[in-house]
């Protein structure tokens, strides 16, 4: 297991102690891995559709690439699509 160490401002802090108290957390630790749980499962709609994009238009410039078309015009990039 690793650490991680960081600071916060006193403002962030108390916001931190005062979500702590109300939801029950323990340590801060057990908090911030709640976060980081929370930021990787809960991902809006658009955030989701950003990621299908990104991930399809990857493909599109990997098969660009493996036909040497990459660094050509757009309408030859584009002919075969």
């Amino acid at each position: 297991m690793s650490t991680i160490f960081f600071k916060i401002n006193d403002s962030q802090d108390k916001e931190v102690q005062q979500m702590m108290d109300e939801e029950g957390y323990t340590s801060k630790a057990e908090f911030f891995r709640f976060l980081i749980k929370f930021y990787k499962y809960t991902k809006s709609p658009a955030e989701k559709n950003f990621e299908t994009a990104a991930q399809e238009l990857a493909g599109v410039l990997r098969k660009l690439d493996a036909k040497g078309k990459l660094g050509s015009s757009l309408d030859e990039q584009l002919s075969d699509v």
